[in-house]
């Protein structure tokens, strides 16, 4: 997962004579500023405190002739931190560079000081990616790994290979492995100068058109999907044919996109995004990742990525079943978080949340309450032992707002019903759950961002069966007898409830393949802004004047 380092000898260089000098007792120096420099803005301030009082302020990266080749490579490791998806001045490269020469025993407590802070700044990182320090919307759980700052620290300091210490932070998974290998991809391809935009204007290139932007466009996908630049008959170099058409829709597969070869809007977007947008975008998804629990290798769970609008059931580290799904709209957005299937509804009723009783109920009260009666919505007033069905024709919803609505609503099971034939029930706050659908029609599309913030299944039928066949006497055909009647039926799940995860993945590496997905819900964009705007404190000493060399006495 991590390359070798290869060292120039000028990096391993010792520091100047001058610093060799200056280094004879660093620990007064240390502990001074200690004292002086705040951390408690760092996530592992506190443990490096303890850190150095407990070795008495002896430092990690000097030894009798200055900075040791451990701190060297440990400084060079940090500079290559734009190779896992990080970035290089979060952990102060340029400032390390400069005070390891420092001439002066504060300077060179300084360059510990530093080091040991940028060092375990970035093990954090690895280990639990930057998510703590971006403001995300409340329906994202992530909870990032906390790690043992002193601990990593200590490996470090006696680790010739700093890379292995990370390595070991970091996921160990092949999907976490396949995305770095892509971000190395994607940075030679910036080194070589990336790949230039294709022209929007002109309206959709249509297969079998000639027109002006298709050698842009070939020379485009030869970038990226291996096509040939040039085609091997010039008077073709204007022409749409056949091979570039199977490129595009090859292309518009691994963006998500409706593959149809017409390279409209949306496929120019996705032809024009910049290497470095691609580079930001592995980035947040290699830090969604790091902050994500790992999933374990034996045992089965369900994982939903919503931009991707995929479910896949997961058995013992084998894919046992994929399957399209239909998530919430932009301002309905699917939450992202964990949770579990402890039992399937059959014919389920639908309870509608009060939000979308205020927000889509009320004016299709107004306009038609025989269209809610018609399919199967009942209407009532009080909660409990103490509620009263109300016939919606006999109020007047006019007078009702959205603030004064006293009313909730229920519909009865039946092909009408927006649950479908089963519901999968998921413990959580917000009010969503996987379940069928009466509007089928709807997976035909590429974007699928369509529901209240529900997850609604392609094959609903086939997920019941995979949850349920630990639950003795629940085979297909007891399935299909249970989907087919009209009462409503719940059946528990036996051998414990199965873990669902709803990620968000806009980049990842399928069947070896580097697919992309739209930023649905601008996760990505705020990420991205976050972290470019994450503040890195400052471990300077404060120099007024001349500070006298102070003393470890009590």
């Amino acid at each position: 997962m991590f390359a070798p380092l290869v060292f120039l000898a000028a990096s391993l260089a010792v520091a100047p004579v001058a610093a060799q000098s200056a280094t004879a007792d660093l620990r007064p120096y240390l502990r001074d500023g200690l004292t002086r420099v705040s951390l408690s803005a760092e996530p592992a301030g506190d443990a490096l405190q303890s850190l150095y009082e407990t070795r008495n302020f002896e430092p990690l990266w000097f030894g009798p002739d200055g900075p040791t080749a451990r701190a060297l490579r440990l400084t060079e490791t940090l500079g290559r931190a734009g190779d896992y998806g990080l970035i290089a001045a979060d952990y102060k490269v340029a400032d390390l560079e400069r005070l390891r020469r420092a001439g002066d025993p504060q300077g060179l407590a300084e360059f510990e000081l530093t080091l040991s802070r940028s060092a375990a700044r970035f093990a954090g990182d690895l280990a639990g990616g930057r998510v703590a320090s971006v403001a995300l919307p409340a329906d994202v759980r992530i909870a990032p790994r906390a790690i043992d700052a002193a601990a990593v620290l200590r490996d470090l300091a006696r680790n010739d290979a700093p890379e292995s210490v990370f390595a070991a932070l970091s996921p160990q998974d092949e999907e976490y492995a396949a995305l770095l290998t892509a971000l190395a991809d994607l940075r030679a391809l910036k080194a070589k100068g990336g790949w230039r935009s294709v022209d929007p204007r002109g309206g959709t290139l249509e297969p079998g058109a000639v027109d002006t932007r298709v050698p842009a466009l070939r020379k485009r996908l030869a970038v990226t999907d291996g096509i040939a630049p040039e085609p091997e008959d010039q008077f073709e170099l204007e022409y749409y044919g056949f091979e570039l058409v199977d490129a595009v829709v090859n292309f518009q597969r691994r963006h998500g996109l409706a593959a149809d070869g017409r390279v409209g809007p949306r496929t120019f977007a996705a032809l024009n995004k910049t290497v470095d947008q691609r580079i930001a975008q592995i980035a947040a998804n290699l830090d969604r990742l790091r902050a994500t629990a790992p999933r374990p290798a034996k045992g089965a769970y369900v994982e939903v990525n919503v931009p991707g609008f995929e479910l896949r059931a997961v058995e013992n580290g084998e894919i046992k079943l994929e399957m399209g799904v239909i998530v919430g709209r932009e301002k309905r957005a699917t939450p992202i978080f964990s949770t579990r299937i402890t039992d399937i509804i059959f014919n389920p009723t639908w309870t509608v949340p009060l939000k979308l009783v205020r927000e889509d109920m009320l004016p299709r009260l107004r306009a038609n309450p025989q269209a809610l009666i018609d399919q199967g919505f009942r209407v009532y007033r009080g909660w409990g032992d103490n509620r009263e069905e109300v016939d919606p024709r006999k109020v007047d919803w006019r007078k009702v707002t959205p603030r004064s609505m006293g009313y909730w609503m229920r519909q009865d099971p039946g092909p009408k019903n927006a649950l479908g034939q089963v519901r999968f029930t998921m413990p959580n706050t917000y009010d969503v759950y996987l379940h069928d659908t009466p509007d089928r029609h709807y997976f035909a599309r590429a974007d699928r961002a369509l529901s209240s913030g529900c997850v609604r299944l392609e094959r609903p039928i086939d997920l019941v069966e995979w949850v349920l066949s630990r639950t003795p006497g629940w085979d297909r055909a007891a399935i299909d007898a249970a989907d087919a009647e009209e009462v409503t039926r719940s059946v528990p799940v036996r051998g414990g409830a199965i873990p669902v995860h709803l990620v968000y993945k806009t980049a990842f590496v399928k069947d070896g393949v580097l697919n992309w997905r739209d930023d649905v819900y601008g996760l990505d964009a705020l990420f991205i802004a976050g972290v470019e705007k994450r503040p890195v404190a400052s471990l300077a000493l404060p120099r007024e004047g001349a500070i006298p060399p102070p003393t470890l006495a009590p």
